[in-house]
């Protein structure tokens, strides 16, 4: 609930910032991102790879001329996989699950540029984001199905940088670093494996209008 209030206070000073600044640009666009770490977690006898596969949905960023600050977000269709594995004494591991889960993607983030050579910028990011949880598997297996949740509602906080290009396409890399679980469980120790990763990297690639 306080992360729900944190992301709700964010985007109250953020529209309080945009309507009371007459001198800006605001400019609609389509954003993507694809994860580039694929981490794997073991314990015990199970080894689970968490991976974020892709996102994509359109975006909008406004700039203050004047001080190229402004303020970036979107609204992301997110979809994240999960493979569990058994690992054998021998090494061997059999595939015991698959989950794809499907999610609705709120970043909203403070954006400052800086002019490089024309028409080269770079840029910084940082700010708060928000999952929305709107469709996806349930686990089958019998040590997961009736002790693990995937939580519906989840939160953290984005750190990026990049490069932008006539004014129009953007390319850079983003670190989102969880403030929230993805997964609850009865269990503690599949509690911790399940939420053990607090960190991902991944590319983004925005084209702007």
């Amino acid at each position: 609930m306080n992360s729900k209030k944190l992301f709700s206070g964010a985007l109250m000073i953020a529209f309080l910032a945009i309507v009371s600044t007459a001198n800006a640009q605001l400019r609609l666009g389509l954003k993507g991102e694809v994860g580039i770490n694929k981490p794997l977690f073991t314990k015990d006898l199970y080894s689970v790879e968490n991976m974020n596969a892709f996102k994509v949905g359109p975006s909008i960023e406004f700039m203050f001329s004047e001080q190229n600050l402004g303020i970036e977000t979107s609204l992301l269709y997110s979809n994240e996989k999960m493979t569990v594995k058994n690992v054998e004494s021998n090494g061997i591991t059999n595939v015991l699950d698959k989950v794809s889960s499907h999610y609705l993607d709120i970043p909203v983030n403070l954006k400052y540029k800086i002019a490089i050579i024309s028409p080269l910028k770079v840029y910084l990011a940082a700010g708060p984001y928000a999952q929305l949880k709107v469709a996806g598997d349930e686990f089958t297996y019998d040590a997961f199905k009736n002790q693990v949740k995937n939580e519906k509602f989840q939160a953290g906080v984005n750190l990026g940088a990049g490069a932008e290009l006539l004014s129009k396409i953007q390319v850079g890399f983003n670190y989102r670093m969880r403030l929230t679980d993805d997964y609850s469980s009865t269990q503690p120790q599949w509690e911790d494996i399940l939420n053990e990763n607090k960190g991902f990297w991944s590319l983004s690639a925005a084209l702007y209008f």
